[in-house]
């Protein structure tokens, strides 16, 4: 990537070679979700750019504000996505959908979540298209649902919409509320292929420009460079501080992992269960971590200490690198980290959409104590 004279942690262009660091940052920033389509979404992300050429990445604020853009992401299973690859067109084929309905051409475009998957497949669509990428996206992180968006909370409807599986089958949505979209369009995504490549949101960059959230993709690019930096733990939660606001609420020994059947939020697709770990040196202290498709929050001997709409992941220390829920087991020596998410989330308003009562924990965050 190349810098941008006097806009400090962009860059102009994203290359084959950024490939990597954009993945290992995507995946700080959901967690939860594991390495099975590491290798092909990278291979098929990098081929592309180097047939292709680099994919500009421009500040929403350089654009026209008429110009228009659309956000896409991957929604449904990921295991879905492993059984049944993308044959490659599915991203394009929906935006495509999207400008026949409206009839106009789109000019750029940008990741419903600059995390999983999600933000590197943006890259492939304005590679495919052959428009710039924004930096910027509407969750700053990963959510469940897709009227979980800064650009909801600013009154920008996700629809039209449209979603391609990877059999070539497609849905079109057209309602005004975000959370009626949303339940319409999971109704579908089993039924095209227990995946599809979503397009949303299709607005402009004058809208953009106060309703996204700036700076994303090379946020995630600069956290996976650390990433890929293997270095001691200590260290390395230190120079993610200085990108992210990073912090260590913990060292310690998974103790217990616990598959609970709790009641929770239907309309949040998750599964409840918990960590327990005991905390080495330090206070002593035993943390209970609640998982939903996230951690959605930390007790330190019964404590609240950090829950949603924090980022919070685990790092192996014995290997430096992210833990993905899926990959724990009792013995493990993490780190327990928490990341402020973006500030619209603790809003009222983003409290209420995404904090932790919307996962059946109805407690005040630390924060707003």
């Amino acid at each position: 990537m190349t810098s941008v004279s006097g806009y400090v942690g962009a860059s102009s262009s994203i290359t084959a070679e950024d490939v990597p660091a954009l993945y290992e940052g995507a995946k700080f920033y959901s967690p939860a979700v594991g390495d099975s389509n590491k290798t092909s979404i990278n291979s098929w992300l990098a081929g592309l750019l180097d047939r292709n050429g680099p994919v500009p990445l421009l500040r929403v604020e350089s654009l026209p504000p008429e110009t228009p853009c659309v956000s896409v992401c991957v929604i449904g299973s990921g295991s879905a996505m492993s059984d049944l690859p993308p044959a490659g067109d599915e991203f394009e084929l929906a935006v495509r959908q999207i400008e026949r309905l409206q009839q106009i051409t789109f000019g750029a475009i940008y990741p419903l979540a600059a995390a999983t998957i999600s933000a590197l497949v943006a890259v492939v669509t304005a590679a495919q298209l052959r428009v710039p990428l924004l930096d910027a996206d509407g969750m700053g992180r990963a959510f469940a649902l897709i009227h979980h968006t800064a650009m909801h909370l600013s009154g920008v409807s996700p629809t039209p919409l449209a979603a391609v599986g990877p059999t070539g089958e497609s849905v079109l949505i057209e309602v005004p509320a975000g959370p009626r979209a949303d339940r319409m369009l999971r109704a579908n995504v089993d039924t095209v292929g227990g995946w599809a490549a979503l397009a949303a949101y299709p607005t402009t960059a004058g809208v953009l420009r106060r309703a996204a959230l700036p700076g994303t993709m090379s946020r995630i690019a600069n956290v996976g460079r650390l990433l890929l930096d293997r270095t001691d733990p200590d260290r390395l939660v230190t120079r993610l501080g200085a990108i992210t606001g990073c912090r260590r609420l913990a060292r310690g020994r998974i103790a217990e992992l616990e598959h609970l059947s709790r009641p929770s939020d239907v309309t949040i697709p998750a599964h409840p269960s918990s960590l327990v770990v005991d905390e080495v040196g330090g206070l002593g202290r035993q943390l209970r971590i609640e998982l939903r498709s996230e951690i959605v929050a930390v007790f330190a001997d019964g404590a609240l200490i950090a829950g949603a709409p924090d980022l919070m992941c685990l790092l192996d220390v014995s290997r430096g690198t992210l833990a993905t829920l899926d990959s724990l087991e009792p013995g493990d020596l993490i780190d327990v980290l928490v990341t402020p998410a973006d500030a619209v989330w603790y809003s009222p308003a983003g409290i209420e959409m995404v904090g932790m009562g919307s996962h059946g924990i109805p407690l005040v965050h630390p924060r707003r104590r």
